[in-house]
């Protein structure tokens, strides 16, 4: 018989237990229910043990190791592709190209309710890229293009690929602007292929671009949290693409809140301060005031070894947030941009170059200071400043004297005291001279440079902005006018001069369109020349509003009512039904090219054009009718 001491020496029996298979070869049933699963197929033994009723798949499903899905899951996706096919092939405008797919690409999961949104193995990604690519400069599009047309392309997860939101965004605009969505000139006069939401589309397609809108939303809320190491720039640009989408769908308070978070990601990440000449001499200092939370330093958000491209692009970002701003501060809200106004004497980023320009090694005098203030009282770029003469820079400096104009006209009120009205005279000529010497160093537009666009609309900002700094001297009373009694010019001078400007931006459009015809414009199906930039509808409908009320003045005249013009015509060279008539010419071209604008669906771009004609109707036909919803 063993001993006792024997006994305890011995090793204790262990029961047999099943083994246990990795979470990951578990069925679904048994990782649903976070229990331990032996792996036996067609069916474990936890699964046997239980009723049918309560096991959501009857024979237990094992996911692939490698890809962590089930068969179950794979069929799914599968059948989701072939239907996303399928509606691709339904709404095709040319049934005649046959689009193929990678049959060895494989498509990630998608979130429930998404249309396959595009990824990089999407066959729309191309063409979409293209549609945008088209109009990328009218849209805000600030990167270098080249550089992103090869970036974008990149498998999924590659280095140097750009942040997803920004991708979703391109795709989004793309396929807004792709040709399924242009009208034919028969159909832009007509009101029958609008459906009740505005869209000039079949409803598919129109359901479509809410989910790649859907998916953007998503993408671009997450590109700062991302660890990409050009999320600054990518999501601002990201923001401001995805604003000017928005404003041309005519939801102008989003449009507002996502050019407000590319502003203030601008800002705050201090892209007014890149080459400045001032450099880092914050008065309020983390040293002086230790208890304020400071912001990171610039150099942390972004990579320390840059090449001449990648800086330029953040020189480029900041000015575009600046156009934006500008333009829109004024169509969406009727004043000048408050961001301007407060950050004007601490912008010191030089004037951006075109992006082509960045491929050479920035020179070490392109600094500044005081970008802004010197533009405002008459500076001409030196050679520290960079190149204040490229397009961009022209298009920003016109935006710039826009929210100038406005803030200066917004000064002005009847029976000023004399102080202020002093003030008001000197700001006025002082802005008003720069204005006329900038519009008189533009570069014509009219050309066939494939660049010309964004000149084109630098022209238009410029007048609008002449438009707007004399329209409240041009229509102010003269019994008003007492606390202006030194002021140089009169009503009737700002008056000619306010119309001046819209009969220029009139003939600019005239002339354009005229050389596009002589090259062969109207037949060929090129599309590129119709700017979608939605801030147009806001500036046809002003320049309409000049010359509809000057029609009425001469109108006025004619009969003899004894109303006293703002333009005082001449008997000797026109008479008031010769007048008319010119003017009348003027708004027709006005209103060819308000109608261009919405050659392009935009719910937006329609309202405007529409509440052009309502204006047109009631001063000049005496029609009261009320706007489309």
């Amino acid at each position: 018989m063993p001993s006792q001491r024997s006994r305890s020496r011995t090793p204790p029996q262990r029961s047999e237990r099943s083994p246990y298979i990795g979470r990951v070869r578990a069925c679904g049933n048994c990782r649903r229910r976070k229990v331990k699963c032996d792996g036996v197929k067609p069916t474990c033994s936890q699964c046997i043990r239980l009723p049918p009723s309560e096991l959501e798949d009857q024979l237990c499903e094992y996911s692939d190791p490698k890809l962590r899905r089930t068969e179950e899951q794979v069929l799914k996706e599968t059948i989701k592709t072939l239907e996303a096919r399928i509606r691709e092939l339904q709404i095709s405008s040319d049934a005649s190209v046959v689009k193929l797919h990678s049959p060895y690409q494989v498509q990630k999961s998608n979130s429930e309710g998404f249309l396959n949104p595009p990824q990089d193995g999407n066959v729309l990604s191309p063409q979409l890229l293209a549609a945008f690519l088209r109009h990328a400069t009218d849209l805000n599009f600030f990167l270098h293009t080249p550089r992103f047309r090869r970036a974008v392309l990149l498998p999924v997860d590659s280095p140097g690929r750009p942040c997803q939101g920004l991708i979703s965004v391109v795709f989004l605009l793309g396929f807004s602007l792709s040709e399924r969505y242009i009208l034919k000139p028969e159909e832009s006069h007509s009101h029958n292929n609008i459906l009740n939401d505005g869209v000039f589309a079949s409803a598919s397609v129109s359901s479509q671009e809410a989910l790649y809108l859907s998916r953007a939303q998503i993408d671009v809320a997450g590109i700062l949290s991302s660890s990409h190491p050009d999320r600054i720039v990518h999501g601002i640009q990201a923001e401001l693409l995805l604003s000017t989408y928005l404003f041309r769908s005519g939801c102008i308070l989003e449009g507002k809140y996502h050019l407000s978070a590319a502003t203030s990601i601008a800002f705050g990440a201090k892209l007014h301060k890149i080459r400045s000449l001032n450099g880092d001499r914050d008065i309020l200092t983390s040293a002086a005031l230790p208890w304020v939370v400071s912001a990171k330093d610039p150099d942390t958000l972004f990579p320390h070894s840059v090449d001449p491209i990648s800086e330029g692009e953040r020189i480029n970002a900041f000015w575009t947030v600046i156009t934006m701003s500008n333009c829109w501060a004024l169509a969406a809200d009727s004043s000048p941009n408050p961001i301007l106004e407060r950050y004007m004497e601490d912008i010191d980023t030089p004037w951006p170059m075109d992006i082509e320009d960045y491929e050479k090694n920035l020179s070490p005098d392109y600094l500044d200071s005081a970008t802004v203030l010197k533009l405002l009282r008459g500076h001409q770029p030196g050679k520290t400043a960079g190149k204040g003469y490229s397009k961009l820079a022209l298009h920003a400096q016109a935006s710039i004297f826009l929210s100038r104009a406005a803030s200066i006209a917004l000064t002005y009120h009847p029976n000023m005291q004399s102080l202020p009205a002093t003030e008001f005279a000197t700001s006025f000529l002082e802005l008003d001279s720069v204005i006329d010497h900038f519009i008189a160093t533009l570069k014509s537009p009219i050309s066939n440079d494939s660049h010309e666009s964004i000149l084109f609309t630098t022209h238009m900002i410029a007048h609008l902005a002449t438009i707007l700094l004399h329209s409240k001297i041009a229509t102010m009373s003269r019994t008003l006018n007492s606390s202006l009694n030194s002021f140089p010019l009169e009503a009737s001078d700002s008056g000619q001069k306010r119309l001046d400007a819209a009969v220029a931006i009139a003939e600019l459009s005239r002339k354009r369109w005229s050389l596009k015809r002589n090259t062969g414009f109207e037949t060929s199906t090129k599309i590129a020349d119709r700017n979608p930039n939605p801030f147009l509808g806001s500036l046809w409908l002003a320049v309409g509003q000049v010359l509809i009320e000057e029609v009425d003045l001469v109108r006025v005249l004619s009969n003899g009512t004894g109303f006293t013009l703002n333009v005082e015509l001449d008997s000797d060279e026109n008479s008031p039904s010769e007048r008319e008539a010119e003017l009348m010419d003027k708004l027709e071209c006005v209103f060819e090219s308000a109608q261009m604008s919405r050659v392009y669906h935009s719910p937006l771009a329609d309202y405007l054009f529409h509440k052009l004609q309502k204006i047109h109707r009631s001063r000049l036909h005496n029609v009261d009718d009320a706007l489309p919803n």
